[in-house]
């Protein structure tokens, strides 16, 4: 039998006892430190129509052998193209009408697949987003502020959203072959390659919503320097795409994806903090400009202060700040860069028209 015949009979037996396949697709790379947790997870789901389709994208660590010690279907990418790619080849290969896609840091909850599934089940919603639980094992200041960061900017996001989340989103099986899947040419470092394709469901009119009863738990561990690295490239990439989609400028008042406007408003009053408290330290303005300037800068996020503040405490709260002035900093160069990319490629592509 080949690939669709192997499918098509597939999908004639789930049609038989009325309870949809689901296809859970995990890219991964060097995930060999998760993906156990990740995949038994997935084993004690309520739910259990399910294959497992791990897409190994060259990884040099024990991916592919943890994979393998698991009741799934293992795929191997020699050259190692992208986790977009790595989401594209697991979905030919699967056999399910539903697609439910999670990175191999992930670990769902006995609920997760049920969720998506009963969500997926209104005909005029077409994907589904999950988000970040407030439960975080690693306990370091930075990984618990980027955590809640997240959970956070979703809270915050309305319930019909134009964004897919390759860290847990739901698909019907037909939307994605409508819009051929992820973008293979951007790649998870530029910080939007899952995203896009949310830009796209919306201008085929198809309908993605945010369910904050779907939560799972991200295991990724961060460090100062891998920090700093994630929210540069995150940044830059989700400005560049705000320009390719023609939605810089009402970013400011709308926000864009799951960055809320008072995080870009934050990111550019940074700036302006930072040189006033540098003007300050050296004596050139008086101290008390600093200090209401520093007072703006935290009433402007006085509301996920304290959000801070009652998932994690008082001292956590205030331990944390610096991490927030930080991310707004890096993530105003990011932007910069990204914006330039973004017009240099507008440009270039008019050229070329």
């Amino acid at each position: 039998m080949n690939v669709q015949e192997i499918v098509s009979a597939g999908r004639m037996k789930l049609r038989s006892d009325n309870t949809p396949l689901v296809s859970v697709i995990i890219p991964v790379k060097n995930g060999g430190a998760t993906l156990d947790a990740c995949l038994r997870s997935i084993r004690r789901s309520y739910y259990k129509n399910i294959e497992v389709v791990v897409v190994d994208d060259h990884s040099t660590d024990e991916t592919v052998e943890v994979a393998r010690r698991h009741d799934c279907t293992v795929l191997e990418v020699a050259d190692g193209h992208g986790a977009n790619h790595a989401r594209n080849f697991g979905a030919r290969q699967a056999k399910g009408d539903i697609f439910v896609f999670i990175d191999s840091d992930i670990v769902v909850s006995r609920e997760t697949v049920l969720g998506i599934i009963e969500t997926l089940d209104e005909e005029s919603i077409d994907a589904v987003v999950g988000i970040y639980t407030a439960k975080h094992r690693h306990e370091s200041f930075v990984s618990q502020y980027k955590n809640l960061w997240i959970r956070y900017s979703y809270i915050k996001s309305p319930p019909a959203i134009d964004w897919l989340f390759g860290a847990i989103s739901g698909i019907k099986r037909q939307a994605f072959e409508r819009l051929g899947g992820f973008n293979v040419k951007l790649l998870a470092r530029h910080g939007h390659d899952d995203i896009e394709l949310g830009k796209r469901f919306a201008r085929a009119n198809l309908n993605i919503v945010l369910n904050m009863d779907i939560e799972v738990e991200h295991l990724k561990q961060y460090t100062m320097t891998s920090f700093i690295k994630n929210e540069f490239h995150r940044s830059a990439g989700f400005a560049e795409l705000a320009v390719r989609f023609g939605e810089a400028t009402q970013s400011m008042t709308q926000g864009f994806v799951n960055v809320y406007p008072g995080f870009i408003l934050s990111v550019l009053f940074s700036v302006i903090v930072l040189a006033v408290l540098c003007a300050s330290a050296v004596g050139w303005i008086p101290r008390w400009h600093a200090a209401s300037m520093v007072g703006c800068y935290l009433l402007l996020n006085i509301r996920f202060l304290n959000y801070l503040e009652q998932v994690r405490g008082l001292f956590a709260m205030i331990v944390m700040i610096p991490f927030l002035f930080l991310d707004h900093l890096v993530c105003f160069v990011g932007s910069a860069v990204g914006l330039l990319k973004g017009l240099g490629g507008r440009k270039k592509n008019a050229n070329n028209g």
